[in-house]
């Protein structure tokens, strides 16, 4: 069913990432070497990404495979911003993406996680240099380095003190931010694996009606009863999987709880 090796769209070293993850059910990873995704969207602001990332995914697996002329391919995308339900959290997302053109196929692979490395210094806090330098775990995590006069990008993928220096130097009005490429950005790498592992198992969960691969939960309904008050909960109840070929739906009852703490009951502790 699945071609090895598989194509993947990306410059970041993401297949050191993903390999151990697609060997164990036989795949090797393919780079499409030469095939630029920055076009896409960069972190850093230079070329903007219009749209959200699984729709960016979608569109740089297509790309990717158009360039190299092959019908199966994998591509990976991320994004960082505020929490949808806390805002003052940050919040990173990862999309990773199956295409087979022949089978008609398009498989999404996501997770997220709070575990970020995501922060700024610029020179009008520069005494905050060391406590900055360690909390981010410079070295491994990567840094890029802006002139503030322009906000102009000068060096990516800084892991050396020296270099850092140098540039603060030679640019006063300075801006260092982490670098949040998936190659420069250990706890990013974290979470592309575990998105990574959610593709595989939607690749690999077969629709019992016509085993079609992707047979996965797609939704989630009803609402547990607090097991205090018993009145409805905005934890949910029930898992929908369902198959994106012949729509075969089938509800289950979560299985790690039957009812809800009170803590997130909006009656007992509104």
């Amino acid at each position: 069913m699945y071609t090895s090796p598989l194509l993947l769209s990306s410059k970041h070293q993401k297949e050191s990432l993903l390999q151990p993850v697609f060997e164990s059910f036989g795949l090797s990873i393919l780079v499409n070497e030469g095939f630029d995704t920055d076009a896409f969207g960069t972190f850093c602001g230079s070329v903007p990404r219009p749209e959200g990332p699984k729709i960016t995914v979608k569109e740089k697996c297509l790309a990717g495979m158009n360039f190299a002329g092959k019908r199966q391919g994998l591509a990976s995308e991320g994004s960082f911003g505020p929490h949808p339900s806390v805002p003052f959290l940050t919040i990173n997302e990862e999309w990773l993406v199956y295409i087979d053109l022949d089978r008609n196929l398009e498989i999404f692979g996501r997770s997220t996680t709070l575990e970020v490395c995501h922060s700024k210094l610029d020179y009008q806090d520069a005494e905050q240099l060391p406590t900055f330098l360690a909390n981010c775990s410079f070295g491994p995590q990567g840094l890029v380095f802006k002139n503030t006069e322009n906000l102009q990008v000068l060096a990516k993928g800084i892991q050396d003190r020296t270099q850092l220096e140098q540039l603060m130097h030679q640019y006063p009005k300075w801006e260092i931010e982490t670098d949040l490429r998936a190659h420069m950005n250990p706890l990013r790498q974290k979470n592309i694996i575990a998105a990574a592992k959610d593709l595989i198992e939607r690749m690999h969960s077969y629709c019992p009606k016509c085993s079609q691969p992707d047979f996965s939960v797609k939704k989630v309904s009803g609402n547990l009863l607090c097991e205090v008050c018993l009145q409805k909960s905005n934890s949910y109840q029930y898992l929908e999987y369902s198959c994106t070929h012949c729509h075969h739906l089938l509800i289950e009852q979560r299985k790690d709880k039957n009812f809800e703490d009170p803590q997130y009951c909006n009656h007992c502790n509104p």
